[in-house]
């Protein structure tokens, strides 16, 4: 855990609505997740086949569940907080 690195712009940010303290943040060098409202970071792109995201977007029903769009057009997807993730295919974002 630690500070997001200096060279990293976050191009996306999001809360989760039902703990409030984690936030994910998407940028041209991966995904990244705090636990305790942005005081500290780790990485979280564990299966992203690239980095250069640029959206990200939290399901508010299931906030466990995460997609995230790359620069290429790819559209990644997490189902468990940004532990791992994986392509989600065309109807998964359904």
């Amino acid at each position: 855990m630690g500070r997001l690195p200096t060279s990293t712009s976050a191009r996306a940010i999001v809360i989760d609505p039902q703990q409030p303290k984690r936030v994910y943040a998407a940028s041209q060098s991966g995904m990244f997740r705090s636990d305790d409202g942005g005081a500290t970071w780790s990485t979280a792109s564990q299966g992203l086949g690239e980095t250069g995201l640029v959206s990200l977007a939290i399901d508010p029903w299931q906030p466990s569940r995460l997609f995230s769009l790359a620069r290429s057009g790819a559209v990644y997807l997490s189902e468990d907080g940004a532990d791992s993730w994986r392509l989600a295919s065309a109807r998964e974002g359904a």
